[in-house]
C-alpha cells in the first residue's frame, strides 16, 4: 500500500491540531486560507503524518506559492514518498489560485524540508537566499538616541482603517514569501503575543518594528525621508528592551541576503549570521 492523499474537511480538525497547531489556527482563524487548499497525507495504518499547503505572496513582477509541509515522527523516514505524493497536489493548487496575468513561481525551502535533488528534479533552482540572524542580549546594548521628530509608542491598531494602512505600508517594502495581507496581520493580533513598536511624526506612521514572544525582532521598516537618522536602529533596541523586559535572552530575524542594507543594519546592532537558508523555486 501507499501513502493516501485526502483533501482536508471538518471531522479531521483535532487530527491537524495534534500535527500542526500553526496549520490549525490558519484554517480555522485566517481569511486568507480555506480548507480546499489542504491536503491530508495519510499512512497505511490511517495516520496523519503531514499536511500540505501554499502561502501566497506577491513580488514587483511575479506571484509566489510558498510550500508549506509540516510533518510528525512518522513521516520522518518517508520525506521522499511524502513529497513526491504533495507535489501534484501543489501543482494543480498553484493553478487553481494563480493570477493568470502575472509570473508565477512555486517555492520551496530547501533548508526545511531537505533533499535538493528532489527539487531540482522537478526544474526548481535557486531563487533568493536568506539568514536567520540571531542577537544575544547578554551583550551590552547599543548607545541609540531617539531621533528628534518622532514618537516611538506600543501600536495596538485597535481600528480596521489602521491594520490597512500599516500593512499598505508595510509592503512597500516587504515583497515575496514574506508578503502579508490584512487578514494575515489580524490572524497574527489574535495570537498569543505581537507586540509592535511604531514611530510617528505627528500622525504619519514612518517606522516601525515587530517583536514575538519567540524572541524575534523583525518586519522592521522605515520610511525614505526618515532613513540615516538613526531610527531603524531606535526601533531595534525598543525591540530589545520589550523582550529584555519579558525574559528573553536572545533576539533574531530573517534577512534577505540580498538586501544589503538590512544586513549591515543588523551587523551594526550585534547580531550575526548562523544560519543561512536557501529557497528554490519554478516557474507555474
Amino acid at each position: 500500500m501507499s501513502l493516501q492523499v485526502r483533501p482536508y474537511c471538518a471531522e479531521l480538525e483535532d487530527t491537524v491540531k495534534n500535527l500542526s497547531h500553526k496549520a490549525w489556527i490558519l484554517f480555522k482563524y485566517n481569511k486568507d486560507y480555506d480548507h480546499q487548499r489542504m491536503s491530508c497525507i495519510f499512512n497505511e495504518d490511517g495516520h496523519l503524518i503531514c499536511v500540505g499547503y501554499l502561502r501566497h505572496g506577491i513580488a514587483d513582477d511575479h506571484d509566489v506559492f510558498e510550500i508549506e509541509m509540516p510533518t510528525n515522527e512518522l513521516a520522518s523516514n518517508r520525506m521522499d514518498e511524502v513529497r513526491e505524493a504533495l507535489y501534484p497536489t501543489f501543482i494543480t493548487t498553484c493553478q487553481k489560485l494563480r493570477n493568470p496575468n502575472k509570473k508565477t513561481k512555486l517555492v520551496a525551502w530547501k533548508d526545511f524540508y531537505g533533499d535538493r535533488a528532489f527539487y531540482e528534479e522537478k526544474g526548481f533552482i535557486p531563487y533568493q537566499t536568506y539568514y536567520i540572524a540571531k542577537r544575544s542580549l547578554e551583550k551590552t546594548m547599543p548607545e541609540v538616541s531617539t531621533p528628534v521628530g518622532v514618537h516611538v509608542i506600543f501600536h495596538p491598531m485597535e481600528f480596521k482603517e489602521e491594520r490597512i494602512k500599516y500593512t499598505e505600508l508595510e509592503n512597500q517594502f516587504y515583497q515575496g514569501v514574506v508578503y502579508r495581507s490584512v487578514n494575515m496581520l489580524e490572524w497574527m493580533m489574535g495570537g498569543p503575543e505581537l507586540h509592535t513598536i511604531s514611530a510617528f511624526e505627528g500622525n504619519e506612521l514612518v517606522g516601525s518594528v515587530m517583536c514575538w514572544q519567540t524572541g524575534a525582532v523583525e518586519r522592521l521598516f522605515v520610511i525614505s525621508r526618515w532613513r540615516n537618522k538613526g531610527l531603524g536602529k531606535f526601533l531595534i533596541t525598543k525591540g530589545f528592551e520589550y523582550h529584555l523586559k519579558n525574559g528573553r535572552n536572545e533576539a533574531e530575524t530573517l534577512v534577505n541576503e540580498q538586501n544589503k542594507d538590512a544586513m549591515l543594519l543588523l551587523e551594526s546592532m550585534g547580531y550575526t549570521f548562523p544560519v543561512r537558508l536557501e529557497l528554490m523555486s519554478r516557474d507555474i
